[in-house]
């Protein structure tokens, strides 16, 4: 199962699934970040970051090809 991060509410406070079990229950409304990394222990949620880079490499080529044909 891939590593995910979650944010307390509007707060500084990332947490990984790890950290969240170990610590936890915390209680308030948690909100899946997967851009953030855990505040506690650091790990980051690769999977995700990975998935975005290629997204903004997919749309920069898009963008260059687009420009291409308008010239």
């Amino acid at each position: 199962m891939p590593l995910r991060i979650w944010q307390l509410e509007a707060s500084t406070l990332f947490m990984c699934d790890q950290c969240l079990n170990d610590l936890g229950p915390i209680p308030g409304k948690w909100h899946e970040q997967p851009l953030k990394g855990c505040s506690i222990c650091g790990e980051i949620d690769l999977q995700s970051r990975e998935e975005m880079d290629q997204f903004h490499h997919d749309m920069t080529n898009l963008t260059w090809e687009e420009e291409q044909n308008e010239d």
